[in-house]
């Protein structure tokens, strides 16, 4: 939703100003082709009856018009009045079921008239009037176009009955239909375009537009063009094959021609052709049928100038109309791609809060919302990495994505390791830094995948030393077994580097590890400039104190009584020695210890 203050930027909800133009156009098109196809006939018959009427009148054939008289002219006048009496009951009846259907419409809509007028006012609407507002807004399209199609129909109906099958009206009705289906599609394409464009936007927030796909019924951008080019090609086509069939039809045989409409048939050769005869001899003799009985369609002068008034307005009514749709229907479409490639762009310059609304629920509302969905894994991703490194697990990544860890400071009880190698600064010394980075990116590669494979988190890099944690973010009771097995992995991943180095000449890598269970505390320490997730207390510092003891008992592994009290069965197997309880640094009380054997 748009932010409160911003009340002067939310629209009108219009419903009558959108269902009326619809029946308009239905207005426009029926009385365009009725009276240019069909009832054009009727005013040439109604001109002949007068013609002829008048006629008997002057040739005193028949009476005057009078109250009660008989005759043609007395048939007439009623006629004529009866005409008028339908045609204004049908009119009536037309108001009436507009009225029905704007009424509907009207309620329909009546959640979203009043949330928008509520917004324009500065006023909060209730939350019942949101939530209707939200639930109704994907189907206002159709509402509107069954809003349109309700007076149309009942015309349509009240004529069939009234009129009978027999009449030209009703000879109409194939024509009319197609009408009524391009006004409600004219009413749906202009709806759904405002609701893409204006509404969504003020209804709901940036975020859900981001998240979810609006569930409006839509129709695949495939089939959505094809039904355009459809109308923007075959309907001025339709309209130009529709005048001029209506205005040809037979207007007598070849004999009564003139010479003039002969020689715009046939040319020069007019001349002979009352002489020849259908078919050959036998034909002749037998059919009786000359070429002078012949019926020849041909358009009237009057007709001619119906039909050029015809197409010259139907095409600029239809023109205008296809304007209209085509409009429309790129704007929904171009819209979001444009969206999305300007967002792509901000992406690309790491910005990756520049999520996109999805405002369509075809192929283009899927595209918009997978590309939300991978700036938000891309960002969460990079959030992880600032906050505990990219040395995770798979299972624990996922438990981060998910919510299902707290970030915001925590008590676990976890297993600490701190590891080190042993005069690793005299190396240093030696080489050069190159070969430093080199020999530390090596021997870290391989330490860090062996300790993520066992569900343990780097935590950080002390210079050439590690601190990794067991148990934790996500919650573990066998968090000292797997610290346990990633020590043992370590010693054969160590195991291994040493003899590449060993057969190109170089000194062995001894290193020391501690390890230490214990309650502490982990969560983002920082600000909002810098934020990393740590762990603190006095776990994590007899951890590394022990670390460093592994110089004095020429070990391998150290480990407290804590950490051994927890491990199964298994991990018992291996050669743990007990050792004295041993004084420690920071420490009141002496801390027993648990040595593996075999050196570092």
């Amino acid at each position: 939703m748009r932010e409160k203050g911003d009340n002067s930027a939310f629209p009108r909800f219009a419903v009558a100003g959108v269902v009326i133009p619809g029946i308009v156009i239905y207005v426009l098109f029926s009385t365009l082709f009725g009276f240019f196809f069909v009832f054009s006939e009727e005013i040439q018959k109604e001109i002949r009856q007068t013609r002829s009427i008048v006629i008997d009148f002057s040739e005193s054939r028949v009476a005057p018009l009078t109250i009660g008289g008989q005759g043609p002219a007395v048939a007439y006048g009623p006629t004529l009045a009866q005409r008028s009496k339908d045609r204004l009951a049908i009119s009536l009846y037309d108001l009436a079921a507009m009225v029905l259907g704007l009424g509907a419409a009207g309620l329909y809509h009546r959640p979203l008239i009043s949330y928008f007028r509520a917004k324009r006012r500065g006023q909060s609407p209730e939350e019942r009037t949101i939530r209707s507002a939200k639930a109704r807004i994907w189907a206002s399209p159709a509402v509107l176009a069954a809003a349109t199609a309700v007076p149309i129909v009942a015309e349509l109906g009240v004529r069939v009955v009234t009129q009978g099958p027999g009449r030209g009206e009703t000879a109409m009705l194939p024509i009319e239909v197609a009408v009524l289906a391009l006004s409600t599609i004219f009413t749906y394409l202009w709806q759904r375009h405002r609701v893409q464009s204006r509404y969504l936007t003020c209804v709901f927030s940036p975020d859900e537009l981001a998240t979810s796909m609006p569930r409006g019924h839509s129709l695949p951008v495939r089939k959505n063009l094809l039904i355009v080019m459809t109308i923007a090609t075959a309907l001025p086509v339709a309209v130009v094959v529709l005048f001029l069939a209506s205005g040809i039809k037979p207007i007598g045989t070849f004999a009564s021609l003139s010479d003039d409409n002969r020689r715009l048939l046939f040319g020069d050769s007019s001349s002979s052709l009352p002489s020849l005869s259908l078919g050959g001899p036998e034909d002749r003799h037998a059919k009786g049928i000359s070429l002078d009985e012949v019926q020849v369609p041909m358009i009237a002068p009057l007709d001619t100038i119906r039909i050029a008034i015809g197409l010259a307005i139907g095409l600029a009514v239809v023109l205008c109309y296809v304007f209209f749709i085509t409009r429309w229907t790129s704007a929904d479409l171009s819209k979001p791609i444009e969206e999305l490639r300007a967002n792509m762009r901000k992406a690309e310059a790491g910005d990756l809060d520049a999520m996109t609304p999805a405002t369509a629920s075809n192929e283009l509302g899927e595209l918009t919302i997978g590309f939300n969905a991978m700036l938000r894994g891309i960002a969460e991703r990079g959030r992880i990495k600032e906050l505990f490194g990219q040395y995770l697990s798979k299972e624990i990544s996922e438990a981060i994505l998910d919510g299902r860890v707290t970030l915001d400071g925590a008590r676990y009880v976890a297993t600490i390791m701190f590891t080190d190698i042993r005069g690793f600064t005299a190396m240093s010394e030696r080489l050069e830094p190159e070969e430093v980075f080199a020999f530390l990116n090596d021997y870290l590669g391989r330490m860090i995948e062996v300790i993520a494979a066992r569900g343990g988190f780097i935590d950080k890099f002390l210079g050439d030393g590690i601190l990794a944690v067991f148990g934790l973010p996500v919650a573990s009771e066998t968090h000292a077994d797997d610290a346990f097995a990633a020590a043992m992995d370590m010693r054969v991943a160590l195991a291994g580097l040493n003899a590449e180095r060993a057969a190109s000449g170089r000194d062995p890598v001894r290193i020391g590890i501690g390890m230490h269970t214990g309650e502490l505390i982990a969560g983002n320490v920082g600000s909002s400039k810098k934020l990393q997730f740590t762990v603190i207390g006095d776990t994590v510092n007899l951890a590394s104190r022990l670390e460093g003891l592994n110089k004095d008992f020429g070990s391998f592994l150290l480990l407290t009584e804590a950490t051994y009290s927890r491990l199964g069965p298994a991990a018992r197997e291996a050669p743990l020695e007990r050792l004295p309880a041993q004084e420690v640094r920071g420490k009141l009380e002496p801390v027993d210890l648990y040595r593996l054997a075999g050196g570092a």
